[in-house]
Parts: structure tokens; C-alpha cells; sequence
């Protein structure tokens, strides 16, 4: 079992939640005795029934409103298992993806994305498997992946499926596209499914079709295939079998009234095995909420590893909060690689900055900027709107020329503003009052702050990679006006040394290429 020290309450609290101060950072584990009790309590949330609001006949606004409403949740989230939470529904969201763009038709239309929002609170830390049935019929889902037009038959004898829902059921919700290699990657010689099993489910997921109300599809029994359709055997032939994972059931349903039968094709599903006897769905959606907390692939032994959280998953009934409790407890949570090798998300990057810098923000513009969640999607994630189907691809890739230009500016504006409902107090991140502060001193107390400084061999005190002597020479050198200053006027946090020189070395901290790391 990890040690619960400062470094790793503040490795806990930035993946867990979305960081603090330092201040918050000992507070936080002052609280606690272990880590054990640490996880314990903040992977044990309360859901919550709240949900975006719907807006109104501008679809626009309406959109706007629902962004600024969550990026606003996630910064105003006052306790690290209320940032959690918020963790837990952005990473539904990208793993159980709807965007705004398709959805979106009329201001009735404009519900349903809320709608969804408020489906992943409910199951923010609930059961998986209750959490895709619902799913299922949820309007957005029914609206972006085609539900409403699969519709089993066109002319009453002929399947006329539409497999989109289907498809994405095995390739990204539950079992994925293949098994796993040793080292956590996809092993392609080893695949988890057929194209005619894709075919045949989505003969099994028909019937969600006609008009939908503000919560759930209307499932209309004649547009449900059960085998009575045929797939193109001519005239008058008898309606073909469903055949799935080489089980026969024209039965098969995913609704709650088959839940526990042999007609439930989701726990026909969730019962596939790997070549090793692990159960494939709890191995993808394992490996799915490690790289969101943990580290991606590839890495040695990570099959090893997420096979014991998968052995987890299933014996709990796949409930979430096991599986949380089995990673944040293990002593690879904490281990350097995984204090280093993630890129962070924007949410991430921008809710962390925020949290770092004990900035007390309503989710409003940074001084003169744009709205928050313009600037997010100017790093590359809008919410609401993930790319595709897929989700956001994360990793590497949420670096690139623009968006990283956009988190550049992002830390210029935070840094730099000193007024409107987005205030940086310089006193929360140095001393302020001495009219001959040392440089030196100005900059250890910022990285710090941020969890760039260097305790030894380059690591943070709050774990992770720290800034090397020679980047940190580089924002002293700033600081001083190139050197021709040996002390800081810092007896408010108006003077000009104050807002130029400390709040630009802020900048160059938040800037760096350690901090769009963790």
C-alpha cells in the first residue's frame, strides 16, 4: 500500500479531482490516516439529480448555457468527491458519447443533452451495466446513433436494420475491437466480434423508434425484429434466427424487462471472455477508466494489471466504486509512471490552473477574454460536442500547434487578470508586502504553487515532473528584467513588478511543457 504523504495526497487530489492549493493539498491529507481512508471517502459521492438547463427556442443560447453551466459545476465543486463526480461525467460523456451538433433540431431537441448529463450523474459511480441499459433508450443516444430509425423491417418481411448502435454497443461501449495485448494495447489477431454480430444485435436493439418523450424512447413492439424478419432469402421465407456470439435467441432484448434473463443480450455481452477467461467488457472499460486516471497504453504488464481490476468489476456486479477503490488503493497509481505520463485534458489543464492558483471562479470570462468554454474548445474539447462517436482521442494528441498556442494564451489571460468575476489575488500564490523581495524566493513560492518545484532528481513535491534549474534560471532571469533587478518591489499586489514581472513568470509556470502534464 502507497504511503500517504504530501506527494501522493497531492497525486490523489489532481487525478481524482482537479488539484488544490497547497494549503488544500495539506488539508486534505492532514484529514485523512491512509490512503485507503482517503479513497474511501471521496470515491463514495452522492450522485446528484441536477442537470444542465435546457434553454430556451434559441438552440444557440441554449447551448451556450449548458457549456457555461458545466465547466461552472466543475469549478465551483467545493470537495475533492464533488470533483470527482464531475470527473466521472465528463469521462461518461466521452466514453458513452451524443454530441449537440446532430441532436440538436428544435428546442425540444435542446433537452435531451441535458437529459444525458443528468443520466451520467445518476450513474456518475453506479452500475455499469444499469448505467447502458438506460443508455439505450436515452433520446440523445436515440437521436445520434440513428435508435429512432431502427426500425427492424421496411416492408414487413425484409430486415432493414440500422447498425449504428449495434456497432458502437461492442466496438466502444463494452467489449471493444479485440482482446489485449501484454503490454495493454489492441492485439488485432484476436478479435472480440463478427460483422454479422453487429448485424444480428442490431436486429436485437430495434423498436426504440417513433416519437420520444423527455426521457425515454418508445419502444413499439412491431418494429422489433425477434427473428420474424428475413435477411434476403426471397419471398415469403421464414424470418431468419438471431445469432449472436453464436447464441440463438429471437428473444434477445436489452430493456429492463429482460434484465436478468436469458433473453438479455447485454448480459450476453458483458459474459464474453478473453482467451486468458477474463471477462472482455470489464478489461475495455477498465483499461478505458485507467488511461482517464491512471496512464495509457502501451505500458509493461498493464493486461496483468487491469486483469485484477476486471476480476474486480465483475465480482462487484460491475458496479463502479470497487473498481475506483481497486485503482486509487494500488501502488501503481503512484508510481512515477503514472505521475508523468499523461497529458492532461483542457478541463483538466484549465479547472487544475484555476484550483492551483486558489482562483475563485463562476465559470465567467478571465478579464478580457472570451467565455471559458470558447477557450476550452479552443484547446480541442468542447463540451458536448466530442468529435465523434469515439470521444476525444486524448493523449499526445490533444497537443498540437493550435491548441497549444491556446493553452499558452489561457495562462496569459489567467495570470494577467485582475479584475472581473476570475481574479487572480496575487497574495495566494506569493508573499506580498516587502518592498525588496528576492527573486529567488518569488519564484520557488510559484512553483510550488503550480508543482513544478524540484525536491530532488527532478521530481515535484507534489509528484510529477518538475521544472529543471535550467527553466527555472530562465523564469528568474524574467523576473528580474533580465537580471538587472536584484529585489521585487511586492508591498501590494498593484505595483508594476507585481503585475508585470510576477504575474508574466506566473505565466511562463502555467506555460511550460511540465505543467500540461501529470
Amino acid at each position: 500500500m502507497a504511503v500517504w504523504n504530501y506527494e501522493n495526497a497531492a497525486h490523489l487530489l489532481r487525478r481524482a479531482a482537479f488539484g488544490g492549493t497547497p494549503e488544500e493539498i495539506q488539508a486534505f491529507l492532514d484529514r485523512y490516516t491512509s490512503v485507503a481512508e482517503a479513497v474511501d471517502d471521496i470515491v463514495n459521492f452522492t450522485v446528484s439529480n441536477k442537470k444542465p438547463p435546457t434553454g430556451g427556442r434559441d438552440s444557440y443560447r441554449a447551448e451556450q448555457k449548458q457549456k457555461q453551466w458545466w465547466l461552472k459545476t466543475m469549478l465551483k465543486a467545493k470537495e475533492p468527491k464533488d470533483a470527482l463526480r464531475e470527473k466521472m461525467v465528463l469521462f461518461w460523456h466521452n466514453h458513452l458519447c451524443s454530441g449537440t451538433d446532430k441532436v440538436r433540431d428544435t428546442a425540444y431537441t435542446m433537452a435531451y443533452m441535458p437529459i444525458q448529463n443528468g443520466l451520467f450523474r445518476r450513474y456518475a459511480n453506479g452500475n455499469f451495466r444499469d448505467l447502458v441499459r438506460d443508455f439505450n433508450r436515452d433520446p440523445a443516444n436515440l437521436y445520434y446513433l440513428d435508435g429512432i430509425q431502427n426500425s427492424a423491417s421496411n416492408d414487413g418481411e425484409h430486415v432493414a436494420v440500422n447498425e449504428n448502435f449495434g456497432r458502437e454497443v461492442l466496438e466502444l461501449f463494452t467489449v471493444g475491437i479485440s482482446q489485449f495485448a501484454a503490454d495493454g494495447t489492441d492485439d488485432p489477431s484476436k478479435p472480440n466480434y463478427t460483422e454479422n454480430d453487429v448485424h444480428q444485435l442490431a436486429r436485437a436493439l430495434t423498436g426504440w423508434t417513433g416519437e420520444i418523450d423527455k426521457d425515454h424512447g418508445v419502444f413499439r413492439l412491431d418494429d422489433w425484429d425477434g427473428g420474424q424478419y428475413d435477411d434476403g432469402g426471397g419471398s415469403h421465407h421464414p424470418g431468419d434466427p438471431i445469432v449472436i456470439f453464436g447464441v440463438t435467441n429471437n428473444n434477445f432484448k436489452i430493456g429492463e424487462e429482460v434484465a436478468g434473463t436469458a433473453d438479455d443480450v447485454l448480459d450476453l455481452i458483458l459474459g464474453q471472455l478473453d482467451d486468458a477467461g477474463n471477462h472482455q467488457a470489464a478489461m475495455y472499460v477498465c483499461r478505458k477508466l485507467w488511461t482517464w486516471f491512471g496512464y495509457p497504453a502501451p505500458a509493461p504488464g498493464l493486461k496483468t494489471l487491469l486483469e485484477g481490476f476486471a476480476a474486480t468489476f465483475v465480482s462487484s456486479g460491475y458496479e463502479i466504486v470497487p473498481v475506483l477503490t481497486a485503482m486509487f488503493n494500488h501502488d501503481e497509481f503512484y508510481s512515477d509512471r503514472a505521475k508523468s505520463r499523461t497529458v492532461k485534458n483542457p478541463v483538466d489543464y484549465m479547472v487544475g490552473a484555476f484550483r492551483a492558483l486558489g482562483v475563485k471562479s463562476t465559470g465567467k470570462p478571465v478579464g478580457d477574454s472570451g467565455e471559458l468554454y470558447n477557450l476550452l474548445e479552443e484547446m480541442g474539447m468542447e463540451l458536448f460536442e466530442p468529435p465523434n462517436v469515439a470521444g476525444w482521442p486524448g493523449g499526445k494528441r490533444w497537443i498540437t500547434t493550435g491548441t497549444l498556442v491556446a493553452r499558452l494564451e489561457f495562462a496569459r489571460r489567467l495570470a494577467e487578470s485582475d479584475y472581473g468575476t476570475s481574479n487572480l489575488h496575487l497574495g495566494t500564490v506569493v508573499t506580498i508586502g516587502s518592498a525588496t523581495a528576492d527573486p529567488d524566493v518569488v519564484v520557488d513560492e510559484i512553483l510550488a504553487r503550480v508543482g513544478l518545484d524540484d525536491v530532488g532528481g527532478g521530481v515535484a513535491s507534489q509528484g510529477g515532473v518538475a521544472l529543471t534549474a535550467t527553466q527555472r534560471a530562465a523564469i528568474v532571469n524574467f523576473i528580474t528584467d533580465g537580471g538587472t533587478l536584484t529585489s521585487l518591489d511586492l508591498t501590494t499586489e498593484y505595483t508594476n513588478h507585481a503585475r508585470q514581472l510576477v504575474r508574466g513568470a506566473i505565466a511562463l509556470a502555467l506555460q511550460a511543457a511540465e505543467a500540461q502534464v501529470f
